[in-house]
């Protein structure tokens, strides 16, 4: 017989945790939770429901408005409608004119560009650029998450050094050591490397899914998707990320336009962030609307 696995399984060490602490299931804090907490709740609370139900006789002589007019939906259901009409599931549109783009022109053209990009890296794919015949940088790993970061806006930003604020004699004796160094590490830029054609047609959709799922967990983690270098990347990576997309990228997709609207709002808009609000703005109308994971223009770009 087929073994029977669960259709959202839990991982073994959030499992073995959740045994450990008990819930406290009328006083969850739903809002707060991310969809992993919320699941190994759900699957404790199961687990702990007797395997046999008995009906109540006495409520089939109720009538059925009287059921419906005492129906109370159960734990889970009013849990899961709390949590997707939370904040933490919305998209924020711009709370003034200020924050949003001058008007639909500048979305269209946005979009045209990003298209045309698209097409010309095609090209430059199909005549043989960054293919395995041609000179190719070295580049971290895959799962080197923080190798990455620093990559792509160096070493300063990476650590929350952005004009570097702290003195460079702070830096660790590891980092002092350039023969520890991986090779990709070897005469880095500043400011990280740039995206370009070549390197970026080196970079296949494998590579390029993780590069950018690495970029968006530093932005979900307090690093602004609106710097000059993080931006440049973001944009060019998903000028590289084939249509249609991965579920598993546009989750990742979305929790990046939540979190870029969120930073637009909360945005003090002056002359002197107006290029962080366009470079914001661009990468909105670009996964809202391009890769169509914001409901309309007019929420996520403030235009009809």
């Amino acid at each position: 017989s087929m073994s029977q696995q669960p259709c959202l399984p839990v991982p073994r060490r959030r499992k073995r945790q959740d045994e450990d602490e008990k819930v406290d299931f009328n006083n969850m804090d739903i809002e707060s939770m991310d969809a992993n907490e919320y699941l190994s709740a759900v699957v404790q609370e199961a687990s702990a429901l007797p395997d046999v139900f008995v009906a109540d006789c006495d409520s089939k002589s109720k009538p059925a408005e009287q059921h419906y007019k005492d129906h109370v939906p159960i734990d889970g259901s009013a849990a899961s409608l709390s949590y997707l009409t939370s904040k933490q599931t919305a998209v924020v549109p711009p709370p003034t004119a200020q924050h949003a783009p001058p008007n639909q022109e500048w979305v269209d053209m946005t979009l045209t560009n990003f298209s045309g990009l698209r097409s010309y890296l095609d090209r430059c794919h199909e005549q043989g650029v960054g293919g395995k015949g041609t000179r190719r940088m070295p580049v971290p790993s895959l799962r080197d998450r923080s190798g990455w970061h620093v990559f792509c806006v160096g070493v300063d930003e990476a650590r929350g050094n952005a004009g570097c604020y702290f003195d460079e004699d702070e830096q660790s004796d590891n980092e002092k050591n350039e023969d520890e160094f991986p090779e990709w590490r070897n005469n880095l830029p500043q400011e990280g490397y740039t995206p370009s054609v070549q390197l970026l047609l080196q970079m296949d959709q494998v590579m390029v899914r993780r590069v950018l799922s690495h970029l968006v967990h530093y932005v979900q983690d307090g690093w602004s998707a609106g710097s000059k270098q993080r931006s440049a990347w973001l944009y060019a990576l998903l000028s590289r990320l084939d249509r249609p997309i991965h579920r598993d990228d546009a989750a990742t997709l979305y929790g990046l336009l939540k979190d870029m609207t969120l930073t637009r709002a909360n945005l003090k808009v002056s002359q002197d962030n107006q290029e962080e609000l366009a470079r914001l703005n661009t990468l909105i109308a670009i996964i809202g609307l391009y890769f169509e994971q914001g409901s309309s223009c007019n929420i996520v770009m403030g235009t009809v």
